[in-house]
């Protein structure tokens, strides 16, 4: 699943390419979730880092394009932007803010069609892994889980350990964080703890070693983690 922003102040083409989006998810069996906005200054407010694509105008009232761009930059370097204009000049622009793509208006369907199968491939490159959204110093930043060692609840907030070090964050349970991140080979030892198979050292009587810390693994869990944990290996060999 795609997580797509499209921020264009022309009616028409906001919805040429709404349309269009719904079209080759028809088409390729894909499934996206589609926020529109008819400014860069309205996505970058209170910007998340959420969105997997965004196709980006460079000609709008307030602010233009590749200023936008240039900011987003700056807050989410992995965000895949696909600039939409009326001129091909613009391109050579858009590759300073590492844009994937252009799209020329009028918008056609077979040239989107092309660009969409290049985002694709590009995102195809990550399904193995997903973002978690974090606050760090104010700001949003994301952390990718093949770089999480494993995750806590500590009262209601949730602490991520990571290589790139220990971050907060709130608004979910360790329940749902958990059934999110199954797929990615995420386990719970406890109520207190989900842990990435990948950087599990040990496992001995109730305590699972990761990267040195060790880890409480209750009884009502052990089986299916050691289980989990056992299928993981196997796989990998």
């Amino acid at each position: 699943m795609l997580r797509i922003a499209i921020v264009e102040d022309e009616k028409e083409c906001q919805a040429s390419l709404i349309e269009y989006l719904s079209r080759y998810e028809k088409e390729h069996n894909d499934n996206f979730i589609v926020r529109t906005f008819f400014d860069g200054i309205d996505i970058l407010d209170d910007y998340t880092s959420e969105y997997d694509l965004i196709f980006l105008d460079i000609h709008m009232k307030y602010q233009d394009g590749m200023t936008t761009a240039r900011k987003i930059r700056e807050l989410d370097d992995s965000v895949i932007i696909v600039f939409i204009t009326a001129l091909a000049q613009y391109a050579i622009e858009g590759y300073k803010v590492n844009a994937l793509d252009f799209i020329l208006k009028p918008v056609v369907y077979e040239q989107f069609e092309l660009a969409m199968d290049k985002v694709s491939k590009t995102a195809d490159k990550y399904q193995k892994s997903k973002e978690i959204i974090v606050s760090e110093d104010g700001a949003k930043r994301k952390i990718d889980t093949e770089d999480v060692y494993y995750i806590e609840v500590v009262g209601h907030t949730i602490v991520i350990h990571s290589k790139l070090g220990v971050f907060e964050t709130r608004g979910k349970t360790l329940k749902a964080i958990s059934e999110e991140l199954k797929e990615y080979n995420f386990v719970q030892s406890g109520q207190s703890h989900l842990i990435n198979l990948k950087y599990v050292d040990k496992i001995k009587g109730d305590v699972v070693t990761v990267v040195g810390d060790e880890l409480f693994l209750s009884r009502s869990r052990k089986k299916d983690f050691i289980t989990a944990f056992g299928e993981y290996v196997g796989m990998e060999i």
